[in-house]
């Protein structure tokens, strides 16, 4: 390779280092900035903000979830002809669209707050922050929209940039938001005897933080975009295509393609929304229910969902290089790619799987201030299994999307999706399980997930894995760790603050699981290269003579 080549190629991964730094970023506060919320809301408002968190996604799912990857598909495939008369034609159809259906699923939100809380959840008190969360469909509609443009425009950087400002906003706003709501909420109910109306407030103050944080980020991208219309008009100008597209023909083409995705979204992310609905309507009504499904989506989904958004933001990045080996016919680069996502994810989650497991009776209390630790602490125990499977799932999912089988990744969520709601009822009406079910039927519905789309994997690209250092190898240095982890947790509780212990316990966890991966190859040097942020792992292999 040319100077000039390594040289541009070295841009090219600074750049993708940067986008996956910003990323990383947006989806630690997005975790982070739950904690005080769940200290200064309880359980109870945790369970209140769940609700409306998990009606606005359903709304979503069908107004505005595919918008996003259907404009990037059909604004990359008409920009690579030159076709700018024809994306543009493109982009006023889907943003008619979006609006539209944005418009109709606040519309429909909004006015079923009331028979949703009392109907579906049988609580009353999640009405008012469902209302104030109801708006965000149609503003995360055009967000999805915007982002769908400059995506397929080919910059990843709006998306991005958008979504750490959309965080960030976020996580300023709820301060200020929560405390005035919770004050509002607290006269209210002292008038009415009503003192969960002080929770119920202070989660609403959360669910507009979301809505205007969507809203920031917005208006962010409806800036870039007027400015970017300069260069868009000039291209615009050198089409010289005399095929125009009609607005019937793009819209059906807009239909057909959000439909697989809107479908494979429910099937991927229905369970959330229906684990919801099952526990709150077969569990006895009342707060104590309440404050367990308060338990589970504040404080379990929010530290067990850690890993999995670590393998997203490490597979996600792999899906293009995938995808064009794929086209390409390289299918021995192929199967490097998706033994690499594998690998990546069972590297992320079972080290952090086992020091959940470990230390979560330190480790909750040391995060959260409010509420019930010990559920919490044993929720996260019992799904340390969960965790593991939901980082391979995300990884199997993204190496299915890459070989482009959609329609296989559809069917393996579907038959992974009911076999979870039929484990579910069973789990808590005939064995009355309670919270700690749901956690069981999560760990079964990613279990079948993970069997049969690793099936769909091997008969698509004919692979024959080396077991040894996909599984072997990240499961010693875990084990290894866990053991020094259990230790420390286990001698140095009684001298040491349990916040910091948890810290320490982290800190020495990583660098000795970091170690032994490095000391026993389980990444060659090759595909440390591939991954963002791998040259410092490699540096550091290199400067200990790993590799």
């Amino acid at each position: 390779m040319s100077r000039r080549g390594e040289q541009r190629g070295g841009r090219i991964r600074r750049g993708n280092g940067l986008l996956t730094g910003l990323a990383f970023l947006a989806g630690a506060l997005a975790v982070w900035k739950r904690i005080p919320l769940t200290n200064r809301i309880g359980d109870n408002g945790n369970a209140y903000f769940g609700m409306a968190y998990d009606t606005w996604l359903f709304f979503f799912l069908f107004c505005g979830y595919s918008m996003q990857t259907v404009v990037a598909q059909m604004t990359a495939a008409r920009c690579a002809r030159g076709r700018y008369r024809n994306t543009r034609r493109v982009w006023n159809a889907v943003l008619l669209y979006a609006a539209v259906l944005g418009i109709a699923g606040s519309v429909v939100m909004l006015l079923s707050a009331d028979v949703l809380s009392a109907g579906l959840f049988r609580t009353g008190m999640a009405a008012v922050v469902i209302r104030c969360m109801a708006p965000a469909v149609f503003i995360t509609s055009l967000l999805g929209a915007l982002r769908g443009y400059f995506q397929g425009m080919g910059s990843m950087i709006p998306t991005v940039f958008s979504r750490f400002v959309e965080e960030l906003a976020g996580f300023l706003l709820m301060f200020i938001l929560v405390s005035g709501m919770m004050g509002h909420g607290k006269k209210i109910g002292a008038l009415l005897f009503q003192p969960d109306y002080e929770q119920a407030f202070g989660a609403s103050g959360a669910a507009l933080a979301f809505l205007l944080g969507s809203l920031i980020s917005l208006l962010l991208l409806v800036v870039l975009y007027f400015l970017f219309q300069g260069s868009f008009r000039h291209r615009e100008r050198k089409d010289t295509g005399r095929e125009t597209e009609s607005y019937r023909r793009i819209g059906r083409l807009i239909a057909g393609a959000a439909l697989p995705v809107i479908l494979t979204g429910f099937a991927m992310q229905g369970s959330f929304i229906l684990d919801q609905i099952l526990f709150l309507q077969l569990m006895p009504s009342g707060s104590d229910t309440i404050a367990q499904w308060g338990i589970y989506t504040g404080k379990y989904r929010l530290l067990s969902g850690v890993p999995a958004m670590l393998a997203a933001a490490a597979c996600t990045g792999l899906i293009p290089s995938l995808s064009a080996s794929v086209t390409g016919m390289n299918m021995g680069r192929a199967k490097e790619k998706a033994f690499l996502m594998l690998k990546l994810s069972l590297a992320v989650s079972l080290p952090l799987a086992v020091y959940f497991a470990i230390t979560a009776d330190n480790l909750v209390p040391a995060l959260f201030t409010a509420g019930n630790m010990e559920t919490a602490a044993g929720l996260l125990r019992i799904g340390s299994g969960a965790i593991v499977l939901q980082a391979l799932a995300i990884a199997v999912s993204c190496i299915l999307q890459g070989l482009e089988r959609e329609k296989l990744l559809f069917g393996s969520a579907g038959i992974s999706l009911i076999v979870h709601v039929i484990l579910l009822y069973l789990l808590l009406h005939s064995l009355g399980l309670g919270i700690e079910g749901v956690v069981y039927a999560v760990t079964g519905l990613y279990a079948v997930f993970v069997i049969l789309g690793l099936v769909c994997v091997f008969r698509t690209i004919s692979w024959k894995t080396d077991w040894g250092r996909l599984i072997g190898i990240p499961v010693i240095a875990s084990a290894v760790m866990g053991l020094i982890v259990y230790l420390m947790n286990r001698f140095l509780a009684a001298v040491i603050d349990t916040a910091l212990l948890s810290l320490l316990c982290f800190a020495a966890g990583l660098i000795i699981f970091v170690l032994l991966m490095l000391s026993m190859h389980a990444f060659s040097q090759r595909e440390l290269k591939s991954i963002p942020g791998g040259g410092l792992f490699l540096a550091l292999g290199k400067i200990l003579r790993f590799l």
